[in-house]
């Protein structure tokens, strides 16, 4: 990724070529996206990117699950074997990640930027995995029947 002057339109291409892949199955389209990720480590746009995929993740879910205006969302988390796991013990990124999505379905702008920047911070491994995260969750949300509720895979190191 080239800074250019629109360097927003470059992000959102890169980021629709991303999703688009990873919806393919292109996997290594996508490994070589991710390896442009963990270049560009925690910077500007790696949380464009990040911002991105979260507003992408829930502008699915309110086309799934329309709800009335000042409707709370919640998560409930479970490991493999559907279990109830608290969400504290999500790695950071991820957690970061969800709480991002979270807020930007309660259309909570300051919680969300406030997350977005924790998720899209650390070394670069931490920012493509919480990239492969909302990459995963996307595919999962955008696969899942209109009817139901999505489980969101979280996976830890």
């Amino acid at each position: 990724m080239t800074e250019n002057r629109d360097a927003g339109t470059s992000v959102r291409q890169f980021t629709a070529e991303l999703v688009g892949a990873a919806m393919e199955g292109a996997y290594d389209d996508v490994a070589d996206a991710l390896g442009v990720v963990a270049r560009a480590g925690a910077s500007r746009v790696a949380g464009e990117i990040v911002a991105e995929l979260v507003g992408r993740c829930a502008a699915v879910i309110r086309v799934r699950h329309p709800a009335d205006p000042g409707s709370v969302f919640t998560v409930a988390v479970t490991d493999e074997r559907d279990r109830p796991v608290e969400v504290d013990r999500l790695p950071p990124g991820p957690l970061a990640a969800l709480r991002a999505l979270l807020a930007d379905l309660g259309e909570d702008d300051e919680s969300r930027d406030i997350q977005l920047e924790l998720a899209a911070r650390g070394e670069p491994d931490d920012v493509v995995g919480v990239v492969i995260h909302l990459l995963v969750w996307l595919v999962e949300l955008s696969g899942s029947p209109a009817a139901s509720l999505p489980s969101l895979s979280c996976f830890a190191r």
